[in-house]
C-alpha cells in the first residue's frame, strides 16, 4: 500500500512548488509550545501564560539522481527535473534559489493539516557515495505573516499599534501650605504613588506611565460627571494607569496585587480583585490606590 504522507515546498504564493521527492524515515510533528513564565511574589509562585512560541521542524533525507519506486513525484516528476545525473543536483540549486530570494517557504503536509509559513534555517546537501544522490538536512522555523490594518479611505497600510493616553504629570512637590488650594495633589505622595513610578523607573525603557491625573473637564471625567456618575480615581489624584510591554505588565499586576496597597488593577479587561470584566484595559494597567 502506498504511503498516503505526501511533502510540498512552495515560494510566493505558489509561484513554484518542490514536492519532497523520498519521505523522510521520520517526521517529528511541529508542535505549539506556550512560553509560559514563574515568578515569585510574598505570596508564593504564579505562572503567567505567554505567547506561543515559533514552532520547528527538521526534515532529513536525500534527492535522487536515480529512478526509485518509492520516489513520490513518480517516474514523471523525476524526468522533470533532468532525469538520471542532473535531476538530485537541480533540485538543490532549486532551494539555494530561494533561500537567496529571502522570502518565506510555505510547507504543507496534508495528511497531518500541516500548512504554515517558515524560514529555511539550514539547508545541509552531502554528495552521497559513487550513486549521486544527494543527503541533505532541512532546518526550518515557523514564519508569522504580519497583520496589517488597510484605511479603505486612503488605500494606506498601517500597522496596528496600541495607542496610549497622552500622559499627565504629577503635579511637582511644594512646600506644604495650610491653604488646600496650593497643596498639590496628596494621592501622588502616597506610599503606592512612589512604589507605581519606582517600579516603572526600574524597568524603564519596557514599560511608562501613560496617564496619571486628570481635571474634571478632561473628556473622561467630564463624561461621567454628565451621566451623575462621581470622577473617577484619575481626577481624585489617586490612579496611574501604565503602557509598554506586555510581559512586563503581566507582571507588574501581579506585583502590584501582591504588595496590597491597591484597591482596583484593571488588566487584560479584568479587574484583578473581582473578576470583572471592564473594557478598552488591554494596552495599560490601571492601578488605583486607597
Amino acid at each position: 500500500m502506498e504511503n498516503p504522507i505526501s511533502i510540498f515546498l512552495s515560494i510566493n504564493n505558489g509561484e513554484k512548488t518542490m514536492q519532497i521527492p523520498i519521505l523522510p524515515s521520520e517526521i517529528d510533528i511541529p508542535q505549539t509550545l506556550m512560553a509560559n513564565e514563574t515568578f515569585q511574589t510574598i505570596n508564593g509562585e504564579i505562572q503567567l501564560i505567554g505567547v506561543s512560541k515559533l514552532r520547528k521542524i527538521t526534515i532529513t533525507s536525500f534527492f535522487p539522481d536515480n529512478p526509485y519506486s518509492f520516489d513520490k513525484t513518480g517516474q514523471a516528476g523525476f524526468e522533470g527535473w533532468g532525469g538520471q545525473r542532473v535531476a538530485a543536483k537541480k533540485r538543490v540549486e532549486e532551494l539555494q534559489r530561494w533561500i537567496k530570494r529571502r522570502l518565506p517557504i510555505r510547507l504543507r503536509i496534508p495528511y497531518y493539516d500541516i500548512n504554515m509559513g517558515v524560514t529555511i534555517d539550514n539547508f545541509t546537501p552531502k554528495v552521497k557515495g559513487g550513486s549521486g544522490d544527494i543527503d541533505y538536512t532541512l532546518e526550518m522555523t515557523e514564519f508569522v505573516f504580519p497583520q496589517l490594518k488597510v484605511q479603505k479611505a486612503t488605500g494606506r497600510v498601517k500597522p496596528t499599534v496600541p495607542k496610549f493616553e497622552k500622559y499627565v504629570p504629577p503635579p511637582k512637590e511644594e512646600k506644604k501650605s495650610s491653604s488646600s488650594k496650593n497643596r498639590p495633589g496628596k494621592g501622588y505622595d502616597s506610599v503606592a504613588a512612589k512604589w507605581v513610578r519606582d517600579y516603572v523607573a526600574k524597568h524603564k525603557g519596557s514599560i511608562r506611565i501613560t496617564s496619571a491625573g486628570r481635571s474634571k473637564s478632561h473628556p473622561i471625567e467630564a463624561a461621567k460627571i454628565a451621566k451623575g456618575k462621581q470622577p473617577g480615581d484619575h481626577a481624585r489624584n489617586s490612579a496611574y494607569d501604565v503602557g509598554g510591554s506586555k510581559r512586563v505588565l503581566d507582571k507588574l499586576a501581579a506585583d502590584a496585587k501582591a504588595s496590597g496597597l491597591f484597591k482596583q488593577i484593571i488588566w487584560r479587561n479584568r479587574d484583578l480583585f473581582t473578576g470583572r470584566y471592564i473594557s478598552d484595559h488591554d494596552t495599560h494597567v490601571h492601578l488605583a490606590w486607597k
